[in-house]
């Protein structure tokens, strides 16, 4: 028996309405936040706002794509980022318990959204050569997973069979 041959049973495969969506969406996406960025002066974008889009637009049913996970994951993410680069420094200490105590806390706070556990590792392994500061929590992560949420609400509702978000941002209650 071949490894390569698989007994498993791939995924179906999506449907082409389904498929032209998430090209559209993610272009879309990324498309807003460079034009954001080049007119404001102010960065939109950073790189795991692409694997945020493939969250957002492959499993947009998923928890991880609601925009609670996305806005509060990218924010917290990049909160741990920020400051353990501001009170301990970029090590190779810092560096690991920065990604394990953004998983933590984005548990903790029911906002896990995978592509936001890259953000402290961004922040702090590029610190020699990118001064980041707290603005760097209002541009780009803040103002940058806005907009992505806000694309998102729009493409992922276009004849679509089931209407996302499936929650939104529970800031102040919940029903669990």
């Amino acid at each position: 028996m071949s490894i390569f041959a698989g007994k498993e049973k791939l995924a179906p495969r999506p449907k082409n309405q389904d498929m032209i969506r998430c090209f559209i969406g993610g272009t879309l996406s990324i498309f807003i936040l460079l034009l954001l960025s080049k007119f404001s002066h102010n960065p939109f974008i950073m790189a795991p706002f692409g694997a945020s889009c493939v969250i957002l637009y492959a499993v947009s049913q998923s928890p991880l794509a609601q925009p609670r996970n996305v806005i509060l994951g990218h924010f917290i993410s990049a909160l741990v980022g920020i400051c353990l680069l501001k009170w301990v420094g970029s090590n190779i200490f810092s560096i690991a318990v920065s990604v394990g105590l953004a998983i933590t806390l984005m548990m903790y706070f029911r906002c896990v959204h995978p592509p936001a556990g890259a953000n402290p590792l961004v922040i702090l392994l590029t610190a020699n050569t990118i001064h980041y500061d707290w603005t760097f929590l209002l541009f780009p992560v803040l103002t940058g997973s806005i907009a992505l949420v806000a694309v998102a609400y729009a493409v992922n509702n276009v004849k679509a069979s089931q209407k996302w978000p499936s929650y939104g941002l529970a800031l102040w209650r919940s029903k669990n």
